[in-house]
């Protein structure tokens, strides 16, 4: 199984917007839960340790279905795994591999699903309380506005 081409996925790692659960599929047992992701790794959040340089085979079952699927399934090498003493709970790093092209298309979709939503989520920050729809189509967010600016 190989890394996706490096060259050409992005390293930005996306906070979860959802609470996913990242199950080891050898044991059957909750691995943790996904802080973040990128289309290369993730970072999950978990009870008890992660063993360094070790493979797990995962599969995570979405919320919502994304290309038609309802779970991914990866690969996930362990880099990293470190106590956080505040919570007592085991943070660690993953590097991802896919078994199949879908798998990796079905992250990609999941994690520019959360890009969107966030920037939807800072956007309708910036909306003044008294102004109607149109006054606020009128003033975009600043993201909006920028991808609007390569269309024209």
């Amino acid at each position: 199984m190989k890394v996706l081409d490096q060259d050409m996925q992005p390293k930005v790692r996306r906070k979860a917007a959802e609470t996913l659960t990242a199950f080891d599929l050898n044991t059957r047992q909750p691995m943790g839960i996904v802080v973040d992701m990128s289309a290369r790794g993730m970072k999950l959040k978990s009870e008890i340790p992660a063993t360094v340089a070790e493979v797990y085979y995962c599969r995570i079952p979405l919320k919502n279905k994304v290309d038609g699927r309802d779970e991914v399934f990866f690969d996930a090498e362990c880099r990293w795994c470190k106590k956080y003493p505040e919570t007592g709970r085991f943070y660690s790093g993953y590097i991802l591999r896919f078994p199949s092209k879908k798998d990796a298309a079905v992250v990609r979709k999941l994690i520019h699903d959360w890009m969107v939503r966030y920037n939807e989520e800072l956007n309708s920050r910036y909306m003044a309380p008294e102004e109607d729809a149109e006054e606020a189509e009128d003033r975009r967010g600043l993201l909006t506005r920028l991808f609007k600016l390569g269309e024209k």
